[in-house]
């Protein structure tokens, strides 16, 4: 769990989705759909944040500064219609700010376009297939400066 982890609160019916501008992740991070994100990010995050986060990444890409009905990506995402401070939803979009996934001020939400590799104190949560994986698919600051290109190939978007 995070150091701090961020409290549900209820979730408006609608958000105003925006880019979390952070160039380095984006160029060196871990796009929608790479297996570092399945192998790796899914067993921190869980299930319905890492889909909620590349649903709301390749949308954000796709359409900036665009309004998303909750109560549908909810039902979309098999989350169910509530939105209370305690519904799937709500702890769902909390769990992306806490892992930082994602930025929440008001009615607006701004998420990342790519993951980072896993911080270090995180490796130990991770079970034994996901550290080979990251040690398969992480980044890190020299293979990739070496490289010069992002590892990954470019984000496509299927809405």
């Amino acid at each position: 769990m995070p150091e701090y982890p961020q409290a549900p609160t209820e979730t408006p019916p609608t958000l105003t989705l925006v880019a979390f501008p952070d160039p380095v992740v984006e160029r060196f991070g871990h796009r929608p759909g790479s297996p570092y994100v399945e192998f790796v990010w899914l067993g921190i995050l869980g299930p319905s944040t890492t889909f909620a986060w590349q649903r709301l990444a390749r949308q954000a890409a796709a359409m900036p500064s665009s309004k998303i009905d909750i109560t549908d990506l909810s039902v979309s995402l098999g989350l169910g219609e509530s939105l209370a401070r305690n519904a799937v939803v709500s702890r769902t979009l909390a769990r992306l700010v806490a892992f930082d996934a994602a930025r929440r001020q008001g009615d607006t939400l701004a998420v990342r376009l790519a993951l980072p590799d896993l911080p270090e104190r995180r490796l130990t949560r991770l079970s034994y297939s996901a550290r080979l994986a990251h040690e398969r698919f992480a980044h890190g600051t020299r293979s990739v400066m070496l490289a010069g290109a992002p590892l990954e190939p470019a984000m496509t978007v299927g809405l």
